[in-house]
């Protein structure tokens, strides 16, 4: 898996998905499938799952609990750039 083929839209609804199921536990989620990922020998999709890990630490920044459509689906979430 490259970072690079999947859009970045994409990769943002899926950081909001990670937090509206884990809340603040997704940079923990991430992590552990970040090391779990390198100790199977998978370093590429390893670095795909940092780069979400980034976005999270954006979503997170952002202020997430705050927004009042916190309840709706990932598709609605904006954009974080």
């Amino acid at each position: 898996m490259r970072l690079n083929l999947i859009p970045v839209d994409s990769l943002t609804r899926i950081a909001w998905a990670l937090v509206d199921a884990h809340g603040d536990e997704a940079l923990g989620v991430a992590d552990r499938t970040i090391s779990e990922l390198e100790s199977e020998g998978s370093p590429i999709v390893a670095d795909a799952w940092r780069g979400l890990r980034s976005l999270l630490e954006d979503v997170l920044g952002a202020g997430w609990a705050a927004i009042p459509q916190r309840s709706t689906s990932a598709r609605s979430r904006p954009i974080v750039q």
